[in-house]
């Protein structure tokens, strides 16, 4: 079912809608969130997040907890289900969200993995801040 996932994100990329473009610009933040997580590597999140931010700090604590029991996070791609924009402005935008992490799994160093529980939908205000690098996310908040 990944391959549906992939083509949403394409369709959405050449749709004029404002809501899908910055869905689509949150997917890629969150694709390279979970790059993070796959690698157990927290400084990979600096595609992700402003720098000092709240979600920048708890994804790179959660991270390196697995890292410290010899484990990383597989799968652990936030899937955008809706978005809506709610202000906009130059430098920042705020995103009403409703997302789903998808399957993940937890891998040890040894080869051993075990299934995390599935999540549910969650609705999210997200602010995405534009910065040097280009738009990252700047506050994720459960409504």
């Amino acid at each position: 079912m990944d391959w549906l996932w992939v083509l949403l994100v394409a369709i959405r990329g050449l749709s004029p809608a404002v809501d899908d473009q910055w869905a689509t610009r949150l997917t890629i933040l969150d694709r390279a969130r979970a790059e993070a997580f796959a690698s157990a590597d927290p400084s990979r999140l600096d595609a992700v997040y402003v720098p000092g931010s709240d979600g920048l700090q708890e994804d790179a604590a959660v991270i390196g907890a697995y890292a410290q029991r010899d484990a990383r996070v597989v799968g652990a791609e936030l899937r955008v289900l809706s978005c809506r924009v709610v202000r906009v402005s130059r430098d920042r935008v705020r995103l009403e969200v409703v997302d789903q992490l998808g399957p993940s799994r937890v891998v040890w160093d040894d080869g051993a993995s075990a299934d995390l529980p599935r999540d549910r939908p969650s609705r999210r205000r997200v602010t995405l801040a534009r910065t040097s690098e280009g738009w990252r996310i700047s506050d994720s908040r459960l409504r």
